[in-house]
């Protein structure tokens, strides 16, 4: 972690109703409720240990129960991924207004990018501390065709009123997402820090041997197309092909909400081919890297991914497309090895050697877990977050 800008030129306290002031309060606002749980929810546990009033907004209703059970306050946004109707981004904007009026927060932490421009906005709008959460900046940055560039105009604009204030902190995981919001003019007045990928909770995840059998090969990640899913396939037909002796398997859920999601017809193609098995997400992500030999990544670009975190703490030596965020998270050739993006044979011509390599497998796993520790656990990711909490809640800085 280094921190990019000094913190120390911070902004007004909130002003807040009497007996809210006697209280530091945090709110999350995210898109995904599973992916809050999964990324966030050790963040949201010690900065409720640590003195603060934790809320939760979130579309979803299905994570209420956890994230009570856990002490936090849960508010149900309307809130769309994919929509494009001005009408539902109104409706937006109103319902995550309606939570931080509501709320009252000190610090709105806002994670990716709806949340961050419409949260950002209000935030702003209300002389609220914000401190957003750039995870990767998703297929509007990815694609290039009219329809893209137009909608990223629109996304950049968004950002700029979101986030181009001195009311404004950014994290950033990579170095390359962080160029990008700089080359678009959106740093001129924001702090931002970077913090490498939200950790993993390494008491979870630890190294098991290495099952006995053929290699397993294993892509864990939303079934989108971005994350090289069709590129995965073709490298494994390729493998399989030659008479490689490895089983290759998907592990995760479609996603409907994403522009990008794999069809259902496709997928069964694949599964039908026999060149690959699916199986649907598990919350239990220890047991299925157990399971398995490698761990690839073929994403088209990452914020820095946890499926490599994962990876690292539970001892798997990694594959990986050499892409930003990807290429952050392995030490090529010591925890892993990266390959050309969008290339399934470059990809296939990578893995080979690992799969037939048992010994290096098992050196890169140990690596890889090495590295984990000193890099991946969550208690310095949230430890490194706080910081910037307190410095936001008792510190003053001019808008």
């Amino acid at each position: 972690m280094r921190r990019v800008l000094d913190m120390n030129h911070l902004i007004h306290p909130t002003r807040l109703p009497t007996g809210a002031q006697k209280s530091r309060r945090l709110l999350f606002i995210a898109s995904e409720g599973r992916f809050f749980v999964s990324h966030r929810l050790p963040l949201a546990q010690t900065a409720l240990q640590r003195g603060y009033e934790v809320a939760v907004a979130c579309p979803e209703t299905d994570i209420k129960e956890i994230l009570q059970k856990n002490g936090f306050l849960y508010f149900e946004i309307f809130l769309r991924r994919n929509s494009r109707s001005p009408w539902n981004e109104l409706r937006s904007l109103g319902s995550i207004l309606k939570v931080v009026l509501k709320f009252r927060p000190n610090v709105v932490h806002l994670i990716t990018a709806k949340p961050i421009i419409y949260g950002g906005i209000i935030a702003r709008f209300l002389r609220v501390r914000s401190l957003s959460a750039i995870t990767g900046l998703g297929h509007v940055f990815l694609h290039h065709s009219l329809g893209k560039r137009v909608l990223r105009k629109l996304v950049v604009m968004g950002y700029r009123l979101a986030v181009g204030h001195r009311l404004s902190t950014l994290i950033f995981q990579n170095d390359s997402d962080l160029g990008t919001f700089r080359a678009y003019g959106l740093l001129s007045s924001a702090n931002h820090v970077m913090i490498r990928g939200s950790g993993t909770d390494l008491d979870r995840i630890t190294p098991a041997p290495l099952p006995d059998g053929p290699t397993v090969v294993v892509l864990p990640a939303r079934l989108l197309l971005d994350k090289g899913l069709a590129e995965f396939f073709e490298a494994a037909r390729l493998l399989k092909a030659r008479g490689v002796p490895a089983v290759f398997r998907l592990l995760g859920d479609r996603d409907k909400d994403n522009p990008t999601s794999v069809s259902l017809s496709t997928l069964q193609s694949w599964v039908d081919s026999g060149v690959l098995e699916w199986h649907p997400f598990q919350s239990n992500i220890s047991a299925a890297l157990a399971n398995s030999h490698i761990v690839v990544l073929p994403s088209y670009r990452e914020g820095f991914p946890k499926t490599l975190i994962d990876a690292a703490a539970a001892g798997r030596a990694a594959a990986a497309s050499n892409v930003p965020g990807c290429r952050d998270a392995i030490v090529p050739g010591v925890t892993g090895v990266l390959f050309e993006p969008r290339d399934a044979s470059d990809m296939a011509r990578v893995l080979e050697p690992l799969i037939l390599d048992r010994a290096l497998q098992t050196r890169m796993g140990a690596a890889a877990r090495a590295h984990a520790e000193a890099n991946f656990d969550v208690r310095r990711v949230s430890d490194a977050h706080i910081r910037i909490y307190e410095d936001l809640t008792s510190h003053h800085r001019g808008a």
